[in-house]
C-alpha cells in the first residue's frame, strides 16, 4: 500500500453488452494518475470486424465508416495488456468495463486481467450522499469538469480521473474517525474499492488536520453541529408593509421583477389575514403570476412566533422548494430575516442511536455496507438528518427501517442522542418559526390525531389547493395485505427461531422477572392457528371474486372486485371472519403486553435489547392495524365508504389485497378544518372551471368562499398551440393495440420533423409502458434520451436528465402533469395521449359515482368533466412558463373539439390559445414554422 500506486482510469465502448455473444470493443481509452497528478493519456478506436448497431452510432457518434481504418483488436491487445501491467484499474461501474476488457483481451491471446479494481461508481455514492444521479454526465456537469465528447471512451477516461482526484479529495477532506470506519465496512464493496479507503486512510495518518469547528465526534460518530436555534425579534413594530407599488419597488430593487400580477396578489393576501373577514378566500393565480412570492412576501410582515403562519402544500419536494429556494429568495428582498421551518412526521429523520447500533450490526449485503457508508459521509454535512436529502428512488430496504425515526416508547431523555435527535431539533425550529412549512398529507393525517404535531392552527395557506379533497381521501384509504399479513407472521416469529421476535423474547424473559414466557408460547400458538384460518378465509374470497368477475377484468393483469357486506356476503365466510378477528385480536394482546413488561423493566435491559422491544413494538402496531382494518370491512359497514378486492391473475392468494376508502372527503374537511380555522387562503393555479369556484368549494364543504382570478401573464395566443390530430379514429372503438400504434405514430412524426424537448402524458401506466416499449424499438428514438416514469429514476433525476436534454423525450403521468418547471427550450411539445378522465372501471371511481347518483347528482358532470377539465389546465401549464417560451400541446383525443363536453373544456383553456385540428402529414412542418418564428 503506498503512494506510488499507479491507477489507470479506463474506459471503453462496445456494440453491445456481452462478450460471449458476439459483442466486440470499438474504443478503449486510458488516462494514467500517479502522485494525484494525470502522467500519461493514451486511447484508440478499434475496428471491430462487426457491425455497429445504430443506436450505438447515435450515442458514441462511431460508425462502421468511422472505424474502418482503425487497427483490429488483435493488433493493439498487448499495447493495452502492457499499458495496465501493474496498475490499477479504476472505471465508472468497473464490473463492465472491467469484465468485458478481460473478455476482449483473453480473445485476442492475452491472459485474463488480474489488477486490482476501484468503482467510480461506489465512491460517487458514498462521497457524494445528497446527488439524485450517478452517471457520469451528472457528476461531470456537477463539477463543471469539461467533457467535451461524452461516450467517447477518450473524453469518458478523462473526466472519470477527474472525477476520481475530486474523490479522493472529498474523502481525505473527512475526518479520521469517519474514514477508519468506513474501512473497516469497506471490504464488502465491489472488487478491490475497499483498497482506495485503505490507502486514503494510511496517507491521512501521516498528516494529521484538526477536527473542523463545524463537526463534532460522539460514541465514534463524526456530524455536524446544529447551529442553536435563535428567538425572532417582533418586526412588525418596526417594518410595515409596503402598500404602494412604488414602495414595493425601493424593496424590490433589482431582485424582483414588478409584475402587477403579483402585485394583486400580495395586497389581497395581506387585506385577507389583517381585516376580521370570517370568510375564507381562494385565489386562482395562473401560472406566470409568481404565487408563491405572491403570498411569502405579506406573511413575512403578518406571521410572527407568537401566531405562526402554516403553509401547506403538495408534496415534501414542494416543502424543500419553498424552504431552500422561495423564502431564501424572499430574505434577500425583506430588510429582516424571517424564519420558517419545515415539520414532517418522524419517520423522515434519521435517528442516531439507532444508526449507531445499525453499525455495528453484521452486514449481509453489499447495499447495506454503502448505506453506511454514505451515511457516515452524510452526518458530517446535514444540519436536518432529513433522509429525503439522500435523493434515493425508494427507502424500502429494510436497512432505512432500522435507521428511520419512531418516537420513542421510554423517555426521550433517555436516548445516548438525545441533545443531537434531528427530530428534536426540527420540532425547535418549528417552535421558533414564524412561518412552517407543511404538506398536505401531513395535514390531513394531523387532523386525525388525538396528540397534534402541528401548533394551533390561527391562519393556513393551502398551496396547490386542488389536491387537498383528494390527499384528504388518500390518507383515509387503508390496504389489508395477505402477503404482508404473512410477513408479520413470520417476523414475530417462533420460539425455536432466536433470530424472530418470539426468540429473541424467549431469551430476554429468562432474565426479567415480569415478562411472562406463557404469553410468548400463546402468541405462537395463535399465530399457528391465524396462518391456517387466515389461508382458508382468502382462498374463499378468491372463490367469490371469480363468480363476480366479468370475462373482461380475467383479461387484464390486475383484477380488482368491488366488495358490498350486504349483497354478498355468506355465512361460511362471516363465521371464518369472526374466528381470524378473535385470533388477531388475541396476538395484539399479548404483544403489547409483551412490551409493557418488558419497559417495566428497562433499566436492566442493554440498548440493543430495548431496540428489540421497540422495533417488536412497531411490529405489533403494524399488525393491529392489519387488525383493525379487517374488522372495519367484515364487522362494520359505512356510507360513505368503498371496499374492493385486488389481485394478480398470476400469483391471486399471495398478491391478494383489501382496499378500503372513503368515498368522498367533504364532511372530514369540513369538521375539521374548515369549521375549526379562522382563515385559510387557498391557492393554486387550476381552482375554477368557467370562471366558477363551485366545484372546488363543494369538495372542501366550504360555503361561501372569497374568490380572485388572477389572470396569467402570457400571451397564449403568439406562445402557444393546441393541435388535434384531423385523422384521429374515436379512442373508444381502439383496441389496445392499435391505440399504442396511434400513439407511437404520432410520436414518431414528432421526432422525425424536430430535434425538440418532448413531454408525452398518460392517464395509466400501463399504457405509458406498452408505448414505452415500442418507442425503444425506433430506429428514429434511438440516440435521443427516452425517459420513462417508473424506468429511468426518481421524478426529480428523469426532469434534471430531461432539462439537459437536446431532443429529449419524456413519457409521464400521475404527478408529471403539474408541478414541473421546465422553461424555455427545455420543453417545446407537449403530447396528451386522451383526455384525462378517471378510468370509470376503477373501484373507487365506480362507487363515488354510485355514492353521487344516490344523491341524485350526475356523476360526469358533478365530478368526472371538472377533474378531466382541470387535468388537462394543469397539463397545459407545463408548456408555457415564461413570457418567452413557445410550445406546441398535440392532444390525441378529437373528443376535445366533437363533443358538447370538449368544447366545455375549450372554454376552461386560457382565452386566445389558438385551437385547430391539423392533418398529421402537415403537424411537422406547422411545428418547425411556429418554433422558429421569432415573437413579434
Amino acid at each position: 500500500m503506498t503512494h506510488k500506486d499507479t491507477y489507470a482510469v479506463v474506459d471503453i465502448e462496445t456494440t453491445g453488452g456481452n462478450v460471449a455473444s458476439g459483442d466486440r470493443m470499438i474504443q478503449f481509452g486510458c488516462v494514467l494518475i500517479e502522485d494525484d497528478q494525470i502522467v500519461h493519456r493514451f486511447s484508440t478506436d478499434i475496428n471491430p470486424l462487426t457491425n455497429i448497431p445504430k443506436q450505438i452510432e447515435h450515442l458514441t457518434g462511431l460508425s462502421n465508416k468511422s472505424v474502418a481504418l482503425a487497427p483490429y483488436l488483435e493488433d493493439v491487445a498487448a499495447t493495452i495488456y502492457n499499458l495496465l501491467d501493474g496498475c490499477i484499474i479504476i472505471a465508472h461501474n468497473i464490473q463492465f468495463d472491467y469484465t468485458f476488457l478481460s473478455g476482449e483481451l483473453q480473445r485476442c491471446g492475452m491472459p485474463a486481467l488480474k489488477n486490482k479494481g476501484i468503482d467510480t461508481v461506489e465512491l460517487a455514492q458514498i462521497l457524494l450522499p445528497t446527488e439524485s444521479s450517478y452517471r457520469l454526465n451528472d457528476l461531470v456537469n456537477k463539477f463543471n469538469i469539461e467533457h467535451t465528447n461524452p461516450h467517447q471512451a477518450d473524453s469518458d477516461a478523462a473526466v472519470t480521473a477527474e472525477l476520481f482526484l475530486i474523490l479522493k479529495q472529498k474523502l481525505k477532506n473527512l475526518p479520521l474517525v469517519t474514514v477508519e470506519k468506513m474501512v473497516e465496512i469497506s471490504e464488502y464493496l465491489t472488487m478491490e474499492t475497499s483498497y482506495f479507503f485503505k490507502v486514503c486512510l494510511a496517507e491521512m495518518k501521516k498528516e494529521l488536520d484538526p477536527l473542523s469547528d463545524s463537526l463534532m465526534i460522539k460514541n465514534g460518530i463524526a456530524i455536524k453541529v446544529k447551529p442553536p436555534v435563535f428567538e425572532q425579534d417582533n418586526y412588525r413594530e418596526e417594518f410595515h408593509y409596503p402598500l404602494s407599488v412604488k414602495n414595493k419597488e425601493q424593496l424590490f430593487q433589482t431582485k424582483l421583477t414588478t409584475r402587477m400580477q403579483q402585485i394583486k396578489m400580495m395586497d389581497a393576501v395581506y387585506h385577507y389575514f389583517t381585516s376580521n373577514q370570517t370568510n375564507h378566500f381562494a385565489i386562482e393565480a395562473a401560472t406566470g403570476v409568481g404565487k408563491t412570492l405572491g403570498y411569502l412576501l405579506p406573511l413575512a410582515y403578518i406571521a410572527s412566533v407568537d401566531e405562526p403562519v402554516i403553509i401547506s402544500t403538495y408534496t415534501t419536494l414542494l416543502q424543500k422548494q419553498l424552504l431552500e429556494k422561495d423564502i431564501v429568495q424572499l430574505n434577500t428582498i425583506l430588510p429582516f430575516t424571517v424564519q420558517a421551518a419545515i415539520l414532517k412526521s418522524k419517520s423522515h429523520y434519521l435517528h442516531l442511536t439507532k444508526f449507531q447500533t445499525v453499525l455495528n450490526d453484521p452486514i449481509e449485503q453489499k447495499v447495506e455496507a454503502i448505506y453506511k457508508m454514505k451515511l457516515l459521509t452524510w452526518l458530517t454535512e446535514t444540519e436536518t438528518g432529513d433522509l429525503d436529502e439522500l435523493n434515493l428512488t425508494n427507502y424500502t430496504h429494510l436497512f432505512w427501517n432500522k435507521i428511520r425515526h419512531r418516537g420513542w416508547l421510554i423517555k426521550p431523555e433517555e436516548d445516548l442522542w438525545h441533545e443531537e435527535d434531528f427530530y428534536l431539533y426540527a420540532q425547535q425550529k418549528v417552535e421558533h418559526a414564524r412561518i412552517i412549512i407543511t404538506n398536505h398529507s401531513f395535514l390531513c393525517h394531523d387532523l386525525n390525531r388525538k396528540e397534534r404535531e402541528l401548533p394551533k392552527i390561527g391562519k393556513l395557506i393551502v398551496d396547490e389547493a386542488q389536491h387537498l379533497p383528494d390527499v384528504a381521501m388518500e390518507a383515509s384509504s387503508e390496504v389489508f395485505g395477505y402477503y404482508r399479513m404473512q410477513q408479520l407472521v413470520k417476523l414475530i416469529g417462533r420460539t425455536s427461531d432466536e433470530k424472530s421476535f418470539i426468540g429473541k423474547l424467549i431469551i430476554l424473559s429468562q432474565q426479567l422477572s415480569k415478562m411472562e414466557s406463557s404469553y410468548l408460547e400463546n402468541m405462537e400458538m395463535n399465530l399457528f392457528s391465524l396462518e391456517d384460518e387466515l389461508s382458508d378465509f382468502i382462498h374463499q374470497l378468491l372463490v367469490y371474486c371469480t363468480t363476480a368477475t366479468s370475462n373482461k377484468q380475467r383479461q387484464q393483469e390486475q383484477i380488482d372486485v368491488q366488495f358490498n357486506r350486504e349483497t354478498n356476503w355468506n355465512l361460511e365466510l362471516k363465521k371464518i371472519s369472526k374466528k381470524v378477528l378473535t385470533l388477531m385480536s388475541e396476538i395484539s394482546y399479548l404483544g403489547f403486553e409483551l412490551v409493557h413488561q418488558g419497559l417495566d423493566e428497562r433499566h436492566q435491559l442493554t440498548l440493543k435489547e430495548r431496540y428489540l422491544l421497540e422495533d417488536f413494538f412497531d411490529v405489533m402496531t403494524t399488525f393491529d392495524e392489519q387488525k383493525d382494518l379487517f374488522h372495519a370491512v367484515f364487522q362494520q359497514n359505512e356510507v360513505n365508504e368503498v371496499t374492493w378486492f385486488s389481485y394478480k391473475e398470476k400469483s391471486p392468494k399471495n398478491s391478494f389485497m383489501i382496499k378500503r376508502s372513503k368515498v368522498d372527503s367533504t364532511r372530514f374537511l369540513k369538521e375539521k378544518l374548515v369549521e375549526t380555522t379562522s382563515s385559510i387562503l387557498y391557492t393554486g393555479a387550476t381552482l375554477e372551471i368557467n370562471g366558477s369556484f363551485d366545484y372546488f368549494q363543494t369538495q372542501l364543504g366550504e360555503e361561501e368562499l372569497k374568490e380572485l382570478i388572477i389572470e396569467s401573464p402570457y400571451d397564449y395566443k403568439n406562445q402557444a398551440r393546441l393541435w388535434v390530430p384531423k385523422e384521429l379514429k374515436p379512442i373508444k372503438g381502439l383496441s389496445k393495440k392499435d391505440y399504442v400504434h396511434m400513439i407511437v405514430e404520432q410520436v414518431e412524426n414528432i421526432i422525425e420533423n424536430s430535434n425538440e424537448n418532448t413531454m408525452i402524458l398518460f392517464n395509466s401506466f400501463e399504457m405509458l409502458q406498452e408505448v414505452y416499449f415500442a418507442l425503444q424499438q425506433k430506429p428514429s428514438a434511438s440516440g435521443r434520451e427516452l425517459l420513462a416514469q417508473g424506468f429511468s429514476g426518481s421524478r426529480e433525476r428523469m426532469l434534471k436528465r430531461f432539462f439537459r436534454a437536446k431532443g429529449g423525450i419524456l413519457l409521464g403521468a400521475d404527478s408529471f402533469w403539474e408541478g414541473v418547471d421546465l422553461p424555455g427550450k427545455s420543453l417545446s411539445i407537449l403530447v396528451i395521449t386522451r383526455l384525462p378522465f378517471e378510468s370509470p372501471d376503477r373501484p373507487f371511481v365506480k362507487a363515488k359515482h354510485r355514492y353521487l347518483e344516490q344523491k341524485h347528482l350526475n356523476p360526469f358532470t358533478i365530478d368526472s368533466l371538472p377533474k378531466a377539465t382541470l387535468r388537462l389546465k394543469q397539463g397545459l401549464g407545463r408548456l408555457i412558463r415564461s413570457e418567452t417560451d413557445k410550445g406546441i400541446m398535440l392532444v390525441l383525443d378529437n373528443r376535445l373539439i366533437h363533443t358538447s363536453y370538449g368544447k366545455q373544456i375549450i372554454r376552461s383553456l386560457p382565452s386566445g390559445l389558438p385551437i385547430e385540428e391539423v392533418a398529421t402529414k402537415m403537424i411537422g412542418e406547422k411545428l418547425q414554422l411556429f418554433l422558429r418564428t421569432e415573437e413579434k
